[in-house]
């Protein structure tokens, strides 16, 4: 599947899911996950980073910019760490997945800024 096709189908889908379910639940779908699994996919992929200016310019048809700033304002965003929930393991795990949820966490942040510069124009 091309990727035009691909972020076609996706924002034809969150018409359906806006119609449907509401605004709320069709930006979790198409930002929250679309939107972002797709930058991050551009980041490797030049026919995807070529098509990024179209799918934002496609998403702007189907939110307004204030819902759209609304929801990135905690796009992505993760809950602390909490060590706690490995209750009896070896610390050396604990780490470890200590370390994998603060790369986790600062690339879905960096993540969620590339959308606000796309979605809003921040950082311009």
């Amino acid at each position: 599947m091309k990727p035009c096709e691909i972020w076609i189908e996706k924002c034809d889908a969150a018409r359906m899911i806006e119609d449907e379910f509401g605004t709320d639940k069709a930006l979790r779908y198409l930002i929250g996950e679309k939107f972002l699994d797709y930058l991050e996919a551009a980041e490797r992929l030049p026919d995807f980073r070529a098509e990024i200016p179209a799918f934002v310019a496609e998403i702007k048809t189907i939110f307004e910019p204030w819902q759209l700033a609304e929801f990135l304002k905690t796009a992505r965003q993760t809950e602390p760490f909490h060590p706690d929930i490995y209750e009896g393991e070896d610390p050396e795990v604990i780490e470890m997945e200590r370390r994998n949820d603060l790369r986790r966490s600062a690339a879905d942040l960096l993540l969620g800024e590339r959308a606000r510069e796309w979605l809003l124009g921040e950082g311009d």
